[in-house]
């Protein structure tokens, strides 16, 4: 965020400052299960996204697979101190609350705080993640955390029928009425209320997350079509067509996608300067990647867009100099 110059240096976890006037930013999701500050990261981010509103400016956070598997229960790639901060942050507040930790049982012991939390109609749904979008478009560029296709675009009803099925789908309780009271008479009733929960929230899941039986790794979350290999051109014969084809559909002179998802070591394009890999792998809970930061300067009606990746040396890197080509284009 220092390297993007949106966040003062003077700037603390606690104290984030935005200093980036009417920037536009959009991380691209995957800021669960990544390490044990994930709340922290989260009120990061919204404050400053508070601030950057008040400046004329926005920021703008996207879902990726961790936050969606993380809304439906499925804790395996949670860090055990993210889960102690869950725990601290939002279990023991609860606890005091009621007076009682009987609220825990309907989690049937599946990281309860962290579930209570994230679960559509959760604690977390309104304030946080109804604010969080699938994708975006900002200028002549898309963003989105694994990619879209021309299918997608069709079929969710766009960009904006996709943020519109995902915000309808966070803030609601598709398992009924909480049983705080924990009144339950046998495991076998806890266990059963705990899977009732789970299946609730991702048999209507919104496909552009991965929900539906058709959908799944193909999504616009977890597709990786685009971004695998790392730091290489994507092999698929077809992989150029796909992404010619969603660029087109999406309209409006939208000329590049940016997308996270699959960890690079250096954020780079391929796919003829259209598909832009933005993941570095840079938190610890990753590949502990040096940050970078790509920088698109919006041109007028006649202009063409300023493309960069910025360092934390504090270069300005061409965005040509991060082109990768398969072997067929450069002859």
């Amino acid at each position: 965020l220092v390297t993007a110059k949106i966040m003062d240096k003077d700037s603390t976890a606690c104290n984030p400052i935005w200093c980036g006037g009417d920037t536009i930013c959009v991380q691209t999701g995957d800021i669960l299960d990544r390490g044990d500050d994930e709340l922290a990261c989260l009120r990061l981010l919204a404050s400053l996204s508070r601030q950057a509103a008040e400046k004329g400016g926005s920021l703008t956070i996207l879902y990726g697979n961790h936050e969606a598997i993380n809304c439906i229960g499925l804790f395996q790639y949670a860090n055990p101190g993210g889960n102690v901060e869950f725990e601290v942050d939002i279990g023991k507040p609860i606890d005091d609350r009621m007076g009682s930790n009987r609220w825990r049982l309907q989690f049937a012991g599946n990281q309860p705080s962290r579930w209570a939390a994230m679960e559509p109609g959760g604690l977390l749904a309104s304030a946080m993640l109804a604010n969080m979008k699938v994708a975006v478009v900002v200028g002549r560029t898309v963003f989105v955390h694994a990619g879209l296709t021309s299918g997608h675009i069709r079929k969710y009803g766009g960009v904006v029928g996709m943020n519109r099925e995902v915000k309808e789908w966070i803030t609601k309780a598709h398992h009924g009425d909480n049983n705080d009271e924990g009144n339950y008479e046998t495991v076998d009733d806890v266990l059963r209320a705990a899977q009732i929960r789970s299946k609730a929230a991702s048999v209507t899941m919104p496909e552009c997350l991965g929900g539906g039986s058709d959908a799944g790794a193909s999504s616009p979350v977890w597709m990786r079509d685009y971004s695998n290999p790392n730091d290489g051109e994507p092999k698929g014969p077809y992989v150029q067509t796909m992404i010619d084809e969603a660029l087109k559909e999406l309209g409006g002179d939208v000329q590049r996608m940016v997308m996270g998802h699959t960890p690079q070591f250096r954020i780079n394009a391929a796919l003829k300067g259209k598909a832009w890999r933005v993941d570095v792998g840079a938190s610890k809970g990753v590949m502990s990647g040096t940050p970078e930061v790509l920088e698109i300067i919006h041109g007028g009606e006649d202009e063409d867009d300023v493309v960069k990746i910025l360092t934390m040396s504090g270069e300005a890197i061409c965005s040509s100099e991060r082109q990768v080509m398969s072997v067929a284009n450069l002859l």
